[in-house]
């Protein structure tokens, strides 16, 4: 150019070439500035431990409980049947019932059956609208209430000739019956000696399991929440 003024066009140039570069590295500091995302394995890790081990408790829990509940065999060896003259209310009287017991029939799907009744059905061996029947040969009920339960065989004649039995669940303030004891084979009174006492017992009472396990399971079932 003449008299030595710039190149208008080189000059543009340059004006975009400083614009990019100041733009390139306007977006390069944005892009710094922003926090990476990393995985942190080590909360997931901690969470799926919770919750492993909450499991673990509740499973000990159930199986506990079903420990804890008794299975009662109708008839014992002989099971549900008319063979034999069973006195299944002699059977009944001889076993101390609680709630979650379970009741299993054993039986001949081909000649018996199951019928849960009421007190006058069962009285009455009315077979006409049962509260439940079972069919099934091998029937395991479970008792989820106090009081009577009645059950009978709903093949007709078999109620009539004693395959009927009635499942009492104690109140908790009732005692369990106890055999009679004859006069005849009482032992005579023997005068009392003075013993000495026996010592103190050192040992621990057993605590009850299911309170420590509740307690696990609620502190472990609010960590979780507060940690997830």
């Amino acid at each position: 150019m003449p008299n030595g003024l710039p190149n208008p066009c080189e000059s543009k140039r340059f004006i975009n070439t400083w614009r990019e570069r100041w733009l390139s590295s306007s977006r390069t500091s944005v892009q710094a500035k922003k926090p990476a995302k990393r995985l942190n394995y080590h909360s997931f890790a901690a969470m799926a431990l919770v919750r492993g081990a909450l499991a673990l408790l509740m499973s000990i829990a159930l199986t506990m409980e079903m420990i804890h509940a008794a299975v009662h065999k109708v008839g014992d060896s002989a099971g549900w049947t008319t063979i034999g003259n069973i006195d299944y209310k002699k059977w009944s009287a001889t076993k101390t019932f609680q709630v979650d017991d379970m009741i299993l029939f054993e039986y001949n799907a081909q000649f018996h059956n199951v019928m849960r009744v009421t007190h006058a059905m069962y009285k009455a061996c009315n077979t006409s609208a049962p509260l439940a029947t079972y069919t099934t040969g091998n029937d395991s009920i479970t008792i989820k209430t106090r009081g009577h339960h009645f059950f009978f065989c709903g093949v007709p004649g078999h109620c009539q000739v004693g395959q009927k039995v009635d499942i009492n669940v104690l109140q908790s303030n009732e005692m369990a019956p106890t055999p009679s004891i004859s006069s005849s084979v009482l032992s005579p009174p023997v005068p009392s000696a003075k013993v000495p006492g026996p010592a103190p017992s050192n040992a621990v009472p057993l605590k009850n399991p299911f309170g420590s396990i509740g307690l696990a399971m609620t502190v472990l079932a609010t960590f979780l929440v507060n940690f997830a």
